[in-house]
């Protein structure tokens, strides 16, 4: 019987939730194994000297998303945020720093009492996770 949840030849795995990588589905696993390639390939591609290219900020913001990453005790991060309002990127030995705003909006409405919250974050490439570093109001 053809496997009907995953586009790879000969997979048997039997994973139900439907994958989508680029408009083609695929098991969990094949999924994670494209993912992280791709992932992989823009960090190597990318000096770290520039801003690095939309498709690796999605890529980094998308990982955080989708692995719904629970960070106890420490502020919350979103895919948007990662994507579209991370800045001062920095390529490390260890992966990636970044500093994000959070409540740009608020405070450019006039809210008198909205102050944006600078917040610098370590995505570790060796592990695939997420570190918060510090936080500062402006």
């Amino acid at each position: 019987m053809e496997n009907k949840f995953c586009n790879i030849p000969d997979c048997n795995d039997q994973d139900f939730s439907l994958r989508l990588y680029n408009g083609v589905q695929f098991c969990t696993a094949h999924y994670n194994e494209k993912f992280i390639a791709e992932l992989m390939s823009h960090l190597e591609a990318w000096d770290g000297t520039i801003e690095p290219p939309d498709r690796l900020k999605y890529l980094i913001g998308r990982y955080y998303g989708e692995n719904e990453i629970a960070l106890i005790g420490q502020p919350s991060l979103t895919k948007d945020i990662v994507h579209r309002r991370a800045y001062n990127w920095l390529k490390t030995k260890d992966g990636i720093v970044f500093t994000t705003v959070r409540y740009p909006v608020d405070k450019k409405k006039g809210y008198p009492f909205c102050v944006e919250v600078h917040q610098t974050w370590l995505f570790n490439i060796r592990t695939l996770t997420y570190t918060f570093l510090s936080e500062g109001k402006k």
